[in-house]
């Protein structure tokens, strides 16, 4: 596979050029659904999604944009609002409490890398990584597609689950000390377990260990593995030291 770069493309020229090419689609015109997802600590999200999508023959489609119009409520009062432009808007399940007492409000404005809002201060940080090299006109190149956070207020670990378009489930682990400047370098526990198990599913954080569930293909069953904090803060500071 080719070199993964971490640099952040949110906000460049390039980046902005690519998303007010899709700003169009937010229109009633292209309305798609509504929906409302529950969060802990009384928030709610709302979103409503557009969709221009052109029917072609023999059943084919070409999706030009899709967009997302999204409100954070709490107690039923306008908290934040923002707009994603991509089908893989996936919503989180918690508000995370941090160990700086702070609350902070994960989500997505594309389908890559994840946003950070500080719920007490209203601070936000975005980081959508330029992935890894490709060769076309495509505004950054494949990196993993976050599904859900879960912080370990211990530890100042955070879990993600999720995956590589095509690959197998895996859960990622990062540094999450600084949520409006995190460290981007995330350490595969696939690639922890030598690429052995097709599906690897985050379990819970439990006395200075990460607990996963992963699905042996060959034994046909699905066993329970752990990793201490110290070793995946040993192979995070090893990532970040090389630089990649």
């Amino acid at each position: 596979m080719s070199e993964f770069s971490y640099k952040n493309v949110y906000g460049t020229e390039k980046y902005k050029e690519f998303i007010d090419s899709k700003r169009y689609v937010i229109d009633d015109k292209f309305f798609h659904q509504t929906g409302i997802w529950e969060l802990s600590d009384g928030f709610v999200v709302e979103y409503t999604i557009y969709d221009d999508t052109e029917q072609k023959e023999k059943g084919f489609s070409s999706t030009k944009a899709v967009g997302a119009k999204i409100i954070l409520r709490n107690k039923k009062r306008k908290v934040y609002e923002y707009y994603c432009f991509n089908s893989y808007a996936y919503g989180f399940k918690d508000i995370i409490h941090h160990k700086n007492g702070h609350k902070y409000y994960p989500f997505h404005v594309d389908m890559y890398g994840i946003s950070y809002l500080d719920v007490d201060t209203m601070e936000e940080y975005h980081y959508i990584p330029e992935g890894y090299k490709h060769n076309d006109d495509r505004m950054c190149g494949e990196s993993f597609l976050i599904y859900n956070a879960y912080y370990d207020r211990k530890s100042n670990l955070i879990a993600y689950d999720g995956t590589y378009l095509g690959m197998a489930y895996d859960v990622m682990v990062g540094d999450f000390s600084n949520p409006l400047d995190f460290n981007p370098h995330l350490v595969s526990l696939y690639d922890i377990f030598n690429n052995k198990y097709e599906e690897i599913d985050f379990k819970e954080w439990k006395d200075d260990k990460l607990y996963v569930t992963c699905y042996d293909e060959e034994e046909s069953m699905i066993i329970e593995k752990s990793l201490s904090v110290e070793e995946l803060k040993e192979k995070i500071n090893e990532l970040t030291k090389k630089g990649k």
